[in-house]
């Protein structure tokens, strides 16, 4: 089945407009969260977002981020989904950076989304001139090392995309375990507990 991003627009903005302190009360499975079948625990970074540069959504969520690992009090790892040649030529850009400064600035990320989401065609030239001005090798440049990192994040990606049945982005995995339903959080305090509360099962083995 052909994934696509999932049109969660007016989620985000609700998200990053409200408010709300109001008390939440405990994560409900089947509403707030779903359990994977086909879990990878083992494999699992622990809080995981998976999105993918050609989404937009992706890119809305990333902007509130760091608030939500602040609330959540977890740091949040980034895995950018494999599931067709489209979404793996956007995933060899990410890892490619990422292997070269695992902590990339926030207008890097946001220029490296609006390249690859932007109307006109991708070239090697705006993609390297990119890299060059936040002192990044272009990809063509990579070291054997660098490259063999980037093939072994691919892999790992590609493996857990279609393990986990990902089927819209963004999504947030925890432990390998529990994937958050993102409608049902009214707020970013909301998801933000979400997220907390399903990380502190982790010793919980089912």
């Amino acid at each position: 089945m052909k994934r696509a991003c999932s049109i969660l627009k007016l989620m985000f903005i609700a998200l990053l407009l409200s408010q709300n302190t109001t008390a939440y009360a405990e994560a409900i499975e089947g509403k707030h969260y779903d359990k994977i079948k086909d879990d990878f625990y083992e494999e699992s970074l622990g809080v995981e977002k998976f999105f993918s540069l050609t989404c937009r959504p992706c890119w809305k969520l990333s902007m509130i981020l760091p608030n939500i690992s602040k609330q959540s009090q977890q740091h949040i790892y980034k895995t950018h989904v494999v599931f067709d040649d489209v979404t793996r030529s956007a995933a060899t850009l990410y890892y490619s950076a990422t292997v070269q400064n695992k902590d990339l600035p926030d207008d890097f990320i946001r220029e490296l989304f609006l390249l690859v989401q932007a109307s006109a065609p991708m070239t090697g030239s705006s993609v390297g001139n990119l890299f060059t001005r936040y002192q990044l090798n272009p990809i063509s440049q990579l070291t054997i090392e660098q490259q063999a990192r980037v093939n072994t994040q691919l892999a790992r990606s590609e493996r857990l995309t279609a393990q986990a049945n990902i089927m819209q982005i963004p999504s947030i995995i925890i432990n390998g375990k529990y994937q958050i339903n993102m409608r049902p959080h009214k707020s970013i305090s909301e998801l933000s507990e979400t997220i907390k509360y399903l990380a502190e099962l982790k010793n919980s083995i089912s």
